[in-house]
């Protein structure tokens, strides 16, 4: 066995032995437990039948803002429409749907710049799954319940189309844009009680908490898998594609990476290290998750980059970057985000930026 292979397994059984004997790392092979609400069957809205023909609904879909065609894993106005032809679907649940995406799109609209149409016009399995359709997402996002969320996500695609369209040579970068979608996050977990979230958790034991779960699906949706098991650290479910990156590719009709989407503009280079390592905003969120909230050490996240290093799985240069961000996390966000979030987002921005 060569030297490389010796330090590997050592690591290996260093994690085991502190997942072992340390209860702060859990997570790491067993995951975050979440439950996420369920989606439910509403009840028929008293919408009248008149005029309800096919190519009534059709219009009304075409008007609401939905692809006639599916583009990116949306239904589109042709699916709609086979699923009424196959007798899946009512003609009035068409146009309730219909009616609902037009609400959806004055509310955020109003907000600053609405969110794109098809965004809401998917079927994930995951989705499915938990019992919900686009139809009942969009009957439930229009609903008392239901506006706080779509505030948020609204008012964070704002602030973050904001971003991407701004002038060239503009001054805004994607790390000042990425922490100040705290604002609305924080601006929702103020309407809502933690028995009332999205995705509830014996783990996450407080408000601060429910925000920082909430914004970095918000921001980015990923997880990190335990290099050893496999395992999701953390998982948002239906939520994950409830986040910037997605809606994005739905307003420029282009599948794309989040870390493309992001980029890295505002970070001091010794966060970034090379080029290709483009995805720090989303390794910061899920760092910022990890810590926080799972409480991981340090010292076995910066195991985890060694062991990625020394694998082949990133560069001496990468996994010095990704450590120096962790480390940044955890010296000056750590300790001071349960006493004042505000404060410690504003702290970690100044030490993060590259001036």
């Amino acid at each position: 066995m060569n030297n490389t292979a010796l330090i590997v397994a050592g690591i290996i059984v260093a994690v085991i032995i502190v997942v072992l004997l340390v209860p702060q790392t859990r997570f790491l092979l067993l995951g975050l437990p979440t439950e996420r609400l369920q989606g439910y069957i509403l009840k028929p809205q008293s919408r009248t039948q008149e005029n309800m023909d096919p190519k009534t609904v059709e219009a009304m879909l075409l008007a609401a803002g939905l692809s006639a065609e599916p583009l990116l894993g949306d239904t589109g106005v042709s699916g709609h429409m086979a699923r009424l032809q196959a007798g899946e679907v009512t003609p009035e649940t068409l146009a309730e749907y219909a009616d609902g995406l037009v609400a959806l799109s004055k509310t955020t609209s109003a907000l600053g710049y609405p969110i794109p149409v098809p965004f809401w016009d998917v079927d994930t399995d995951q989705l499915l799954r938990d019992g919900w359709t686009s139809y009942r997402i969009v009957a439930a996002l229009n609903t008392p319940r239901g506006a706080p969320y779509v505030t948020a996500l609204g008012t964070a695609y704002t602030r973050f189309y904001s971003f991407k369209t701004q002038p060239e040579g503009g001054s805004d970068t994607a790390l000042d844009t990425a922490l100040d979608l705290f604002q609305p996050v924080i601006a929702l977990m103020e309407t809502k009680a933690l028995s009332e979230q999205i995705e509830q958790s014996p783990y996450i034991k407080n408000r601060e908490q429910a925000v920082l779960y909430f914004w970095q699906d918000l921001v980015a949706g990923t997880s990190r898998r335990n290099p050893l098991t496999q395992q999701k650290l953390f998982d948002h479910g239906f939520a994950t594609r409830f986040h910037m990156g997605t809606i994005w590719q739905y307003e420029t009709g282009k599948a794309q990476e989040n870390a493309d989407i992001w980029g890295v503009s505002g970070f001091a280079p010794e966060f970034v290290g090379p080029p290709e390592n483009n995805n720090q905003v989303e390794h910061m969120s899920i760092s910022l998750v990890v810590q926080a909230l799972l409480g991981e050490p340090l010292s076995i996240l910066a195991a985890f980059e060694k062991m990625e290093q020394w694998t082949g799985m990133a560069d001496a240069s990468e996994a010095a970057a990704d450590m120096a961000l962790n480390a940044a996390i955890n010296k000056v966000f750590i300790p001071a985000y349960e006493k004042d979030t505000l404060l410690a987002i504003e702290a970690l921005r100044d030490y993060l930026r590259d001036d």
